[in-house]
């Protein structure tokens, strides 16, 4: 079972100084001086210590796990949910985790696989443009699936219980059946349980960690181990007990804590649920990259603030997911510190970029610092400020050599059949032109309909030049972090 949360939970960006957080800890276990203690869950953004909602975690005397078993660094990965303890510098802004803790929502076998989404053990996985895909996955996409593959899958959890993948791996062949989900259904005298399409049965299971004894409806468990019947709908768990992956549980009044989750009930005037647990907004609460109208079922936020006495948390700031509708690809002509330059266009990277090494390395702690000139990339980011031409990265991975380029964004019209993206020239002369995955369109079409739309150009770079065999006009990108 997981070790209980420190009973103080601090915020953990550096903002949490100009909101007058003080710094907190326990005698047996003293915070760095300029320190306050930290619970956030969040993505897995970059290594080289862990990076989770923008902040670098030093986890050289951190405890790691995952699935509830000890790992060290090398079995976690870019795009998993890890729920971080420790503390962080309000000077520096760099924290220093004591415990980081991976749980999957689901790992078992695909029982079917569908255009954007699979099934697994019962529970429906999306998948999205922002779904990393572990490097053993044919192609890093959902077509490297079959079913019967058995996956480990990480991710968010939807007000309907499905899962919001943010990284699909192939379980290692020695990994037991595990499922994370909210209890419905129980049958006390039968013992079993539902988690969405999965009747758990836990008549032989060591049932553990519950106030009563037993699993109640509502409760958010871990069922792990067992066997999995022949119809794939029925588990019969080996152990069961309380989830424990949400950073407000055990928390003080007044303490801080930051959560990357889904809203599952949208907003009223004063409140809304986020991972199912509700959260109050007032006057005072700040909006990046949304206001509160935004916040609808689905909408994917950072939510920061402190617990009330009731453990409420009450918001001080409501972070939004970025549109990713900007993408390059092609080889790197210049990396700095700060950023990559790819097609001409100068890239900036942030502490919320996510990396991930998709060549020939392979190198698992991958950052900005492994990206040599020559490098394919593949960029996808925003506009930061909107409107402004400037690139932001939200995630930076390093691809096998190639010598085709990708160009995404905005439409800048010039001289037919030319064109622009983000200050890049695009020529069209030879390219197939069309609408959506399948819709083929004529010159004057594409044109004509291509302003003020997103477009996307693959072909091969001849100077600063795109010299495009298919061009696209697309959609207007996914949510990313």
């Amino acid at each position: 079972m997981r070790t209980p949360l420190v009973a103080a939970i601090a915020l953990v960006a550096l903002a949490a100084a100009a909101c007058g957080g003080s710094t907190l800890g326990s005698s047996s276990n003293p915070q760095p001086t300029g320190s306050t203690a930290v619970a956030t869950s969040g993505t897995i953004t970059a290594f080289g210590s862990v990076y989770v909602n923008g902040v670098r975690y030093d986890v050289s005397r951190a405890t790691l796990k995952k699935n509830g078993s000890s790992v060290t660094q090398a079995k976690l990965a870019v795009g998993e949910i890890a729920l971080v303890t420790g503390s962080q510098n309000l000077q520096t802004g760099q924290g220093s985790a004591t415990s980081v803790d991976v749980e999957d929502l689901v790992v078992g076998p695909i029982a079917s696989i569908g255009a954007t989404s699979l099934i697994v053990l019962g529970q429906t996985v999306n998948v999205t443009a922002t779904t990393s895909f572990g490097k053993s996955i044919a192609g890093g996409a959902l077509s490297g699936l079959a079913i019967g593959d058995s996956v480990e899958v990480s991710g968010l959890g939807s007000a309907d219980g499905s899962i919001t993948a943010t990284r699909i791996s192939i379980a290692d062949t020695n990994e037991g059946l595990q499922v994370l989900g909210s209890v419905a259904g129980l049958a006390t005298v039968a013992h079993t349980f539902i988690i969405n399409a999965l009747t758990v049965d836990y008549t032989s299971a060591a049932v553990t960690g519950f106030t009563s004894g037993a699993p109640a409806n509502g409760d958010s468990v871990i069922v792990r181990g067992g066997t999995l019947n022949a119809a794939g709908t029925t588990l019969t768990a080996a152990t069961v007990y309380p989830a424990g992956t949400d950073p407000r549980e055990d928390a003080s009044s007044g303490g801080r804590v930051e959560q990357e989750g889904l809203v599952t009930t949208a907003a009223t005037a004063t409140d809304f649920y986020l991972a199912g647990a509700q959260v109050l907004i007032g006057s005072s609460t700040v909006y990046k990259g949304g206001t509160v109208a935004d916040l609808i079922v689905g909408a994917r936020v950072e939510v920061r603030g402190t617990l009330d006495s009731a453990g409420v948390l009450m918001a001080d700031a409501v972070m939004f997911g970025h549109v990713a509708a900007l993408e390059l690809a092609g080889p790197a002509t210049a990396v700095t510190t700060t950023s990559v330059t790819v097609l001409g266009v100068a890239v900036m990277v942030d502490a919320n970029t996510r990396y991930e090494d998709k060549g020939a390395a392979e190198v698992q702690l991958f950052t900005l610092a492994n990206i040599s000139v020559g490098d394919v990339v593949m960029i996808r980011g925003y506009e930061n400020p909107a409107g402004s031409g400037n690139v932001l990265a939200t995630r930076v991975e390093r691809l096998a050599p190639t010598t085709m380029v990708e160009i995404r964004g905005p439409f800048t019209s010039t001289t037919a059949p030319q064109f622009m993206i983000l200050g890049v020239t695009v020529d069209a002369s030879n390219a197939t032109l069309g609408m959506g995955e399948g819709q083929t369109l004529t010159s004057e079409a594409f044109f004509a309909q291509a302003v003020g739309q997103i477009v996307e150009a693959h072909g091969t770079a001849t100077g600063s030049m795109v010299v495009a065999t298919e061009v696209r006009i697309a959609g207007h990108g996914e949510e990313d972090h």
